[in-house]
C-alpha cells in the first residue's frame, strides 16, 4: 500500500475535523495510508475533538523537515508573516499544501501560485471557497474544457445568515448581527464577511479556476451588506425581488465584469430561495445551460471534507498538472469592461419633501444623465412633510446612477440617506 506522510498545522474547529476524519477512515484514503507525522497549533493545551497525545507536536513549522511530510494541511489563517513565511518553507522544501486560507491565496496570488507550479508541488484550495460545496472538483471534472461564460452565486454564509434572519425576524441588521455573533454564527470580527471581503476572496480564486486568467484582487471592487436596511428588504419583497450579497464574474467577449455587491434577485430563482449559512454557485456556458450547487458554506465538519476531498486529489495528482487549467506563469490578467458599459435596473429609496415640484426636479436629474424611470412609489407614511418614495430606474450604467444620486444629494428637497440597490433580473 502507498503511503503519504502529513502534517497539520492549525487545530481550530476545521483542523481538529481533518484530523478527526482520517482517523474514522482509520487513515486510509484511495488505497493510501495516510500518516500524520505531525500536528502543531498555537494553544497545545485547548481542548480538542481528538487526543491530541496520539500525534508529535511541533511548535514551529520550521521542525518539520526532520519528519518529512509530503504535504501540509494549514487552517490557520491569515495573511502575515508566520504564513508567508510557512508558504515559502513549503517552496523551499518541495513539500505540497492543502489550504483553506482563501485570502492568502487571493491577495498574494503572483507570491505563491507560480512557485507551486514551478516546483511541481500540489497546492489544494477546495476548502478556502465553499465549505462543503465541491467546486473545485466539480469544475475540473465535469465542467471543463466548456467554455463558461458566468459564474455568480452567495459565496458568504455569514451574511447570507443574517440577511435571513433579518427577513424572518423583521429586525434590524444591527440587532441580527449581535444575534449571529451570540449564537455562534459570526465572529466578534466579521468586518471581512461584512464588507465583501471575504466573498471576494473566494470569487478571485473560482474566477482563476473557471476563466484561466489570472484575476487580481487589487483590480476587482467589493461591496457588503453593512447599511442595508429592513424597509429594503420589505420594499424588495413587494416588488417581487429579494437581496442578497451576490458575487459574479461574466464573460463579455474578451473582457469580464466581477463584483461582489448587495442586489435584488427574482424571488423564484434559486439564489434567492438560497438561505441562511449555505451557499451557492451557477455556472453557465456554451456547451451547457447551466449547473448549480449548493451546500454549506461554513463549519468544521463540512470544510474538513473539502481538506479530506484536497487529499485525495493530493494522492491523484500528477505533477506536471498545473494549480489552474494551465500554469500559473501562462495566464494573462484578465481585463475589465467599463462598469458604465454594462446597464442594469436600479432601486432607489428616498425621503423628500412633500411639495409641489419635487418629482418633477427627480425626474429631470435623472433625464440630464438619460436616465428613464420605470416606476415611482409612494410609501405610505404618517408624517405630512416629508415622504418616503421608491424608484424603479430603466438599464443604466453605474457611473450615470452614481452621477444621479450624487445630484440628489446636493439638492434641498432630499432628506435622510438614499438607498441604492442593483436589480440582477437574470441571474438565479
Amino acid at each position: 500500500m502507498n503511503k503519504i506522510r502529513i502534517a497539520v498545522l492549525g487545530l481550530g474547529v476545521v483542523g481538529s475535523h481533518v484530523v478527526k476524519l482520517l482517523e474514522k477512515n482509520s487513515y486510509i484514503l484511495e488505497s493510501t495510508k495516510c500518516e500524520i507525522v505531525a500536528i502543531g497549533a498555537k494553544n497545545r493545551k485547548k481542548k480538542r475533538n481528538f487526543d491530541v497525545r496520539k500525534y508529535q507536536w511541533v511548535n514551529d513549522f520550521k521542525s518539520l523537515n526532520q519528519f518529512k511530510p509530503d504535504v501540509i494541511i494549514e487552517t490557520i489563517g491569515g495573511t502575515g508573516k508566520y504564513i508567508n513565511d510557512l508558504y515559502k518553507f513549503c517552496l523551499n522544501n518541495k513539500i505540497s499544501l492543502i489550504t483553506a486560507n482563501k485570502a492568502q491565496l487571493a491577495e498574494k496570488s503572483d507570491l505563491f501560485f507560480e512557485g507551486f507550479d514551478r516546483s511541481n508541488l500540489f497546492l489544494g484550495f477546495e476548502a478556502a471557497v465553499l465549505g462543503a460545496v465541491p467546486v473545485i472538483r466539480t469544475t475540473e471534472q465535469s465542467i471543463h474544457p466548456s467554455k463558461i461564460n458566468s459564474i455568480y452565486g452567495i459565496f458568504n454564509g455569514t451574511t447570507n445568515y443574517i440577511i435571513s434572519q433579518m427577513y424572518e425576524n423583521k429586525i434590524s441588521f444591527k440587532e441580527t448581527l449581535e444575534q449571529a455573533i451570540k449564537n455562534g454564527f459570526a465572529e466578534q470580527d466579521s468586518s471581512a464577511d461584512l464588507s465583501g471581503r471575504d466573498a471576494m476572496h473566494k470569487l478571485v480564486l473560482l474566477s482563476n479556476i473557471s476563466f484561466g486568467k489570472k484575476f487580481k484582487f487589487s483590480n476587482m471592487h467589493f461591496d457588503g451588506i453593512e447599511n442595508i436596511k429592513l424597509i429594503d428588504l420589505e420594499q424588495g419583497l413587494n416588488l417581487g425581488y429579494k437581496l442578497k450579497l451576490v458575487s459574479i464574474t461574466e464573460r463579455n467577449k474578451d473582457k469580464f465584469f466581477s463584483s461582489v455587491a448587495p442586489c435584488f434577485v427574482p424571488e423564484p430563482s434559486l439564489i434567492a430561495k438560497t438561505n441562511f449559512e449555505e451557499n451557492v454557485i451557477t455556472f453557465e456556458g456554451e456547451n451547457f445551460l447551466k449547473t448549480s450547487l449548493v451546500g454549506k458554506g461554513a463549519g468544521g465538519y463540512p470544510t474538513a471534507t473539502s481538506v479530506i476531498s484536497d487529499i485525495k486529489r493530493f494522492i491523484n495528482h500528477s505533477p506536471n498538472k498545473g494549480i489552474f487549467i494551465k500554469k500559473y506563469s501562462q495566464m494573462l490578467v484578465a481585463k475589465f469592461v467599463n462598469q458604465s458599459q454594462r446597464i442594469r435596473p436600479y432601486y432607489l429609496r428616498m425621503s423628500v419633501l412633500n411639495k409641489v415640484g419635487v418629482l418633477k426636479s427627480i425626474a429631470q436629474l435623472f433625464s440630464q444623465k438619460s436616465i428613464s424611470i420605470k416606476s415611482i412609489i409612494q410609501l405610505n407614511t404618517s408624517n405630512e412633510k416629508v415622504v418616503p418614495i421608491i424608484i424603479i430606474s430603466d438599464p443604466v450604467g453605474l457611473k450615470n446612477i452614481t452621477q444621479v444620486v450624487n445630484n440628489l444629494k446636493k439638492t434641498n428637497f432630499i432628506k435622510k440617506e438614499i438607498s441604492v440597490i442593483r436589480i440582477e433580473e437574470n441571474i438565479g
